[in-house]
């Protein structure tokens, strides 16, 4: 509620804020159970019941042959954006901000497998640097979550006209290996069923200048982002920031 009000200056109302914040854990929740409906549910059955709209921008990146990242977005079903590109053929690695240590994170890279999705933990940040450049001079897709604006080391930048700090991440690696970013988001429709939506790749600023051509990047990410929680307010995930 808090982050709601900040971003939207109190024009929301509380009222509608407080509706926002409902639809929004609503749609984690939802979720999260189609993710288990996933484990069970064939190819086709994931074919038909999600649409893609925009495929084509996936295949023009693609087609350059330098690899792709799906820049993406605690948003929708954020869970099954991999899953679903996989059914169409696509060798898909998946971000993972935590450690692959432990039984709770054996069982998580497990059920990743399970529904076609190659886990990169993102510590050791070397060794994922390492996997992430592999797969994409295969020219294959790299799904990368970066939403989180956290407290920490980060690129300032501008987010509803607020100051967050952003990862770096998919910037410097598309910067060093001239990958292309493309944004993707599963998308919630009015009768709760999901669309899966590929936006033309990102233009962004390829000039070799360093740490500003990465900052010039995290910007235009950036508002991306805010332009898609912009259209779809009760699908983000509202407690990743922090101003």
């Amino acid at each position: 509620m808090r982050n709601l009000n900040v971003a939207f200056a109190g024009r929301a109302g509380a009222a509608n804020a407080r509706a926002i914040a409902r639809r929004s854990l609503r749609n984690f929740f939802r979720a999260c159970v189609e993710m288990v409906i996933a484990l069970e549910s064939s190819d086709n059955e994931r074919r038909a019941a999600i649409p893609i709209d925009g495929r084509e921008h996936l295949e023009t990146a693609l087609a350059k042959g330098k690899g792709v990242i799906v820049l993406s977005a605690h948003l929708g079903n954020f869970f099954l954006v991999g899953t679903r590109l996989a059914v169409e053929g696509h060798p898909i690695h998946v971000l993972i901000n935590q450690r692959g240590e432990g039984q709770f994170s054996k069982l998580l890279d497990d059920y990743r497998l399970q529904i076609k999705l190659c886990t990169i933990h993102a510590r050791p940040r070397r060794q994922a640097l390492q996997e992430i450049n592999a797969v994409l001079r295969r020219n294959e897709i790299a799904v990368m979550i970066t939403d989180e604006y956290r407290r920490g080391n980060g690129i300032p930048t501008t987010f509803f006209g607020r100051t967050v700090l952003a990862r770096r991440g998919p910037a410097t690696l598309a910067s060093r290996t001239g990958a292309a970013v493309v944004p993707g988001c599963l998308v919630r429709q009015p009768d709760d069923t999901l669309r899966l939506v590929i936006e033309p790749e990102l233009e962004l600023a390829r000039s070799g200048k360093g740490k500003a051509e990465i900052a010039e990047n995290i910007l235009r990410m950036t508002r991306w982002l805010e332009k898609t929680v912009r259209a779809y307010p009760d699908q983000w995930n509202w407690m990743n920031i922090r101003w």
